[in-house]
């Protein structure tokens, strides 16, 4: 670097010999005209992007979010690029001794009947007093991520498995105005009963799926984070589109929902 901080300032004064005259010559044949600045262009929109956002990525932005958050910096432009993202997370529950009051499966081995039970983990009144998203807005769905600290879904190994008290917490989430139509919103539960063979029953969980498209809070910004007397929390605004559940140790799809369906695949 100081070598190039060197040969700049020679380099430019070379550039101007060549220039300077040039123009100078220009100058005495033609008289310099006046012209006018154009008006400066407006910025254009962010660009609307189809690669897809997977557990990974969605989790990357919000501790971006949530660390510019903390420092007080302003990431309006660095979350432009997430405006209308597809994205489509996996979410592992019903892990070998975790238990999650918001998602759970059993198995009846008399009958061979798999039940699963997912409901929304963020209700209104659990919404943080912020205008950001009180604003003209009714109701939730959301989704906890849950352990934001592994990149990839799956069952923590023995050492991994409690969950830190501390930890943060970032939330896929429907937000809804009272223009939003009722039967393009999620739903806030979900069961499912289906026949698996004593075999196929999950030995590592379930995985939860949820996709959509990132969509923008009251401010322009997808992700919005705070700190309300403990560990940071992260709301990821989206539209979801599609929920499922599927075995990850079979890679079999057990059942899904599409926004305003209400109704599941599963048997």
């Amino acid at each position: 670097m100081p070598q190039r901080l060197k040969w700049l300032p020679a380099g430019a004064a070379l550039v101007a010999m060549f220039v300077l005259p040039a123009c100078h010559r220009e100058q005495k044949a033609k008289p310099t005209e006046h012209k006018e600045e154009p008006a400066a262009k407006p910025a254009a929109p962010a660009p609307m992007r189809d690669d897809s956002l997977d557990r990974e990525g969605v989790i990357l932005a919000a501790l971006q979010a949530m660390t510019d958050a903390a420092i007080g910096h302003d990431d309006a432009e660095g979350q432009r690029e997430l405006r209308g993202r597809k994205f489509s997370v996996r979410i592992r529950f019903g892990c070998p001794g975790a238990a999650d009051p918001d998602r759970s499966w059993s198995y009846d081995e008399n009958k061979h009947v798999l039940r699963v039970k997912v409901r929304s983990s963020l209700t209104d009144e659990g919404l943080p007093k912020s205008d950001l998203l009180t604003k003209e807005h009714q109701g939730v769905v959301g989704f906890a991520l849950g352990r934001p600290w592994l990149l990839t879904a799956g069952c923590p190994v023995a050492g991994f498995g409690a969950v830190a008290t501390a930890e943060p917490v970032i939330v896929v989430a429907q937000l809804f105005t009272e223009a939003d139509s009722r039967v393009q919103r999620p739903q806030r539960d979900y069961d499912l009963t289906k026949q698996v063979e004593p075999d196929q029953q999950p030995s590592d969980g379930l995985d939860l799926v949820v996709s959509g498209r990132l969509t923008e809070l009251a401010d322009g910004r997808p992700i919005h984070c705070a700190a309300q007397g403990g560990a940071p929390a992260c709301i990821v605004s989206a539209r979801i589109d599609r929920v499922a559940v599927e075995n990850p140790a079979t890679e079999e799809l057990l059942g899904e929902w599409g926004s305003g369906v209400g109704v599941s695949r599963a048997d």
